[in-house]
């Protein structure tokens, strides 16, 4: 238990020691001022000073527990914590690093040579529903019937025109994400396929990618992304640390 009192580290994860962490380093007036790494043995942890609660605080730290993890792994292996995990100072060493050891090393190990790419694809809304509609002359025909009309009146066409949209819509977003992955998933270890943040997203899928095929993967996402740019906006973000190839209930205080 953390005497709400006492100072506390805030933990954003654990890396090897000796790491020279050079763009944490270079890019140090972006960071937290005191972000720095503490060694026990042959770990380290990546921490900083814990803010303050008000609202900017923490809004800022979670801007900032992302940004110092991806500029970490740039640089090193690194087993990531999530937002607001804390310690009380002075006892990183003595409550995790030690305790935790075997379990750190052998996550450490697991992702030493691989990166974490994320991919978010997303349907433009107009640009779709217009195909969709053009596609099909019963949706045509229902989507006439309904424009303007009084929505009481004419409500089982309008059910019925949503139905057929929603089926149509699924169907080319299932299609769509395969085509996608197929293209992908041999430039990675593996993909996980995340649940859609949106009705008109098609693909959320973190990938785990070799390092030395970091640039390969990106310029062969960029490459789908410009065909089809018309259609479809597409962020792929990282590289990040392996955060959706940790398993749960693996990490401290999970």
């Amino acid at each position: 238990m953390i005497d709400e009192k006492q100072e506390k580290t805030w933990l954003y994860g654990v890396i090897p020691a000796g790491v020279k962490l050079k763009e944490l380093r270079r890019r140090r007036d972006r960071l937290p001022g005191d972000v720095r790494v503490e060694e026990f043995g042959d770990l380290a942890a990546i921490v900083s000073h814990a803010p303050g609660e008000n609202a900017k605080a923490i809004r800022d730290q979670a801007l900032a527990h992302a940004r110092v993890l991806e500029v970490a792994v740039l640089d090193a292996p690194v087993v990531p914590f999530r937002f607001g995990t804390v310690l009380p100072d002075g006892s990183v060493g003595s409550d995790l690093l030690e305790p935790w050891h075997d379990q750190l090393a052998q996550m450490l190990e697991s992702v030493k040579d691989v990166v974490q790419l994320t991919l978010k694809v997303t349907y433009r809304e107009d640009v779709i529903l217009r195909e969709i509609v053009d596609s099909n002359p019963e949706i045509a025909q229902l989507r006439e019937q309904t424009l303007g009309t009084d929505e009481i009146a004419t409500r089982d066409s309008r059910v019925r025109l949503g139905e057929l949209i929603s089926l149509t819509l699924g169907n080319w977003r299932q299609r769509e994400a395969l085509a996608i992955l197929d293209r992908l998933n041999p430039l990675a270890v593996v993909s996980r396929v995340e649940a859609l943040e949106s009705e008109f997203m098609v693909l959320n899928a973190p990938f785990l990618v070799q390092r030395p095929r970091t640039e390969e993967f990106e310029d062969a996402a960029g490459a789908i992304a410009d065909e089809r740019v018309d259609r479809m906006s597409m962020a792929l973000h990282g590289p990040m640390p392996a955060f959706d190839f940790i398993g749960e209930g693996q990490l401290p205080w999970e």
